[in-house]
């Protein structure tokens, strides 16, 4: 009998391209660049490589290309211990982001999708494996659809589903996530994704999402924490004071805590504590992963683990 992964990704994989910058170009000017370093990413990946590396059992649904990149994308995975059985391998380009960041950390991303935009999937016995499938944006309308077809495909499962849906589906709006959003037991938003959602600038509003179906809505703002509103009680989480290198792929360390969090049996707000902790230390360096704790004996990670499981 084939052991249950805890936690399944869903979404697309990208090589990261991140090029430091004085300062971002208005129209028709030329900046230099300072530095470029290339790094695994994707939404749900990062995701799963914080969870993997506090030691939960994970695997991934996606597809890299017949390039050098995807097996890079592959090997980097596999060193993290990752399940690759729901990973395909297509002809053409791995999906890739080029990046900017200045030296302030304001930052302009632009997203060339490749295979991904061609992936389709009917892997649901995998995902069944899962307790959690974690679900992020893909950079297209037909990809979401895909993603809410096969969600409906595991509504009698014992799955439950968590989603990012990040700024490019946000715009979408809500009534085309509604398909998705129904079928959640946490949807993750940071307050910009939240207000194109629900239409306010109050993250209290966000409680709307509960009435389409969702169980849990947590939302990451920045240094005021996060908030989270679940069907029995609302909480505000403060952040831990961090020094802050870049932002990419805050939202992503915060999902990973906080669904380590849910996996342990913590309460709303202990989970927020966990995704808090560790979107603190993905901003400590260049790149979505390179701060990403593990679960070492002694570590900071590991006693705030430490101290969740003792809320059990």
């Amino acid at each position: 009998m084939q052991s249950r992964i805890e936690v399944i990704g869903f979404g697309a994989l990208n090589c990261d391209k991140i090029c430091q910058v004085e300062r971002l170009p208005l129209s028709g000017q030329e900046v230099g660049v300072i530095s470029m370093t290339k790094q695994p990413g994707g939404s749900a990946a990062n995701t799963i490589v914080g969870l993997a590396r506090l030691g939960v059992k994970t695997g991934f649904l996606g597809t890299v290309g017949d390039d050098p990149e995807g097996s890079q994308l592959l090997q980097n995975l596999r060193r993290e211990k990752v399940n690759l059985q729901g990973i395909e391998r297509a002809r053409g380009d791995t999906g890739a982001t080029l990046i900017f960041i200045d030296s302030v950390g304001e930052r302009t991303i632009y997203v060339l999708p490749s295979v991904n935009d061609s992936y389709r999937t009917t892997n649901h016995g995998y995902a069944q494996r899962a307790r959690i499938l974690h679900i992020s944006s893909f950079m297209s309308v037909q990809q979401l659809t895909m993603q809410i077809e096969f969600t409906r495909e595991l509504q009698e499962s014992k799955t439950r589903i968590s989603f990012s849906p990040g700024n490019f589906y946000s715009k979408f709006g809500l009534d085309a996530l509604t398909p998705l959003i129904e079928r959640c037991f946490i949807v993750f938003l940071n307050g910009e994704e939240a207000s194109m959602l629900i239409g306010s600038s109050s993250v209290e509003d966000a409680s709307m999402l509960l009435d389409l179906g969702a169980h849990k809505v947590a939302i990451t703002l920045g240094d005021g924490g996060c908030y989270v509103v679940t069907r029995d009680e609302s909480v505000r989480v403060p952040a831990y004071s961090s020094s802050v290198h870049d932002t990419i792929g805050a939202g992503d360390a915060f999902a990973a805590g906080f669904l380590y969090g849910q996996l342990r049996g913590a309460n709303a707000y202990r989970s927020g504590l966990c995704g808090n902790y560790l979107a603190s230390k993905s901003i400590t360096a260049l790149g979505a992963r390179k701060g990403l704790p593990r679960d070492e004996p002694g570590s900071p990670c590991a006693s705030t683990i430490d101290d969740l499981k003792s809320t059990r």
